[in-house]
This record gives structure tokens, sequence and C-alpha cells, in this order.
């Protein structure tokens, strides 16, 4: 990984109230909790809600079932209850390696993510609260990301039923209840998505962009 990919910082901004490795499936709690830890850690440190406990969890891919090389830094403007944040994240894939970073509002990376397929690795800042599990952010990218055929076969056997009604959206159901849907504006890795969960009150606008060899 590059130096210019380490560089990349994080705008956030303060919530509107002040509240607050293994293989195989994680909880599906999204990149919203990560974004609040971080807020929180900056500001006031609480206990993390038990609201956000889901009983969703769903199959980790391994980094080539995605099919292709990627590299792309990543803007997520994201809504929490009433709470507003803006993250900043580089992630890259390619047959071997996923890996992800995460940037504080300061610059300084706060974890690093890498999962080959078999075995997941975190590093974490110390000021990262324990009660965030970063690498739970991994099944959204890959919901929002990964290719259809591929999540169907990984996730069906967790009960997961991922279909595209119609072009421009993918929708993620369990026992026939919407879970959570996905509208892509154009490209997803160059370009704009948009993640909103019905099982908690979240939703999430993720900008991507390609990064230039040697970032």
């Amino acid at each position: 990984m590059s130096m210019g990919l380490m560089s990349c910082v994080g705008a956030v901004r303060e919530p509107r109230s002040a509240v607050h490795k293994s293989r195989g499936c994680f909880t599906n709690r999204p990149y919203a909790t990560l974004a609040l830890s971080f807020l929180l850690s900056a500001c006031v440190h609480t206990p993390h809600p038990s609201s956000l406990n889901t009983d969703n969890t769903w199959p980790l891919l391994s980094p080539a079932s995605l099919g292709q090389a990627q590299q792309i830094a990543q803007i997520l403007h994201g809504d929490y209850a009433d709470h507003t944040f803006t993250l900043r994240s580089v992630v890259t894939v390619n047959a071997q390696l996923l890996t992800v970073i995460g940037v504080t509002s300061m610059g300084l990376r706060a974890f690093t993510l890498k999962y080959d397929g078999e075995h997941l690795s975190e590093e974490r800042s110390p000021q990262v609260p324990e009660a965030l599990q970063a690498q739970q952010l991994l099944n959204d990218l890959q919901l929002a990301f990964w290719p259809l055929s591929a999540l169907q076969q990984s996730w069906q056997a967790a009960g997961g039923e991922i279909s595209e009604p119609y072009a421009g959206t993918r929708r993620l159901k369990r026992n026939g209840v919407l879970l959570a849907e996905v509208h892509y504006a154009n490209d997803a890795w160059n370009g704009r998505v948009w993640l909103r969960h019905f099982d908690y009150p979240y939703s999430l606008f993720i900008e991507s962009s390609p990064l230039e060899k040697g970032q």
C-alpha cells in the first residue's frame, strides 16, 4: 500500500446529539457503526447501544469472487437515527487479498482490514472503541459491490435472498422480509451508490473513484 493511500483524510461531522477474527460470517452492522464510533471516540464515549445488534449474519466472500482487481477511494455520507457523518476509506481488491483502510478526521489511519479468503486480520488504533467490530463493514461493501451471482451462491445458504428486480436496484431479503436495498446511479466502482437498511434506521451514500497507480 502506497503512502498516497495512507494520506487520505476523512472529515467527520459531530452528531446532532452526543450519544453514545476469524473466518466465515459476521453480524450485518454497517458502516454507520464505524463512523459513529469515530465520532464518539472524539467526543463523548458511552456504551455502544445494544439496539444495534441484529441476527442477520452473512458469509464473507473471497477476494477472488469479485472477478476483477480494484483500487478505489470512497467518501461515505451517512444518516443513522438523528446523526449524520462523513468518512473516507480506501478499498483495494485483487485475487489474493481484500484490504480496507479507514481514516479518522485527523487524517490518521484508524483501522486496516485484510482478508485473503481464509483469514481476516485487523489492525486498529487504540482510540477506536472496542465496541466497534470494524470488519462488519465488509458485509455492506460486498452487498453493494460484489457480483450478484457470487452473493446469491454464498448467501443463499444463510437465508439471504438477493435479487435485482430492475436495472440499478439490488435487494436483500430474509424469509421474504426486505432488509436492505441498493441503488446505483452508474458504475458502482466509479460513481455513486445509495444503500438503505430497513432493519434499523440507517442509510449510506457512497461516492467511489478509482485511484491512479502510485497514489
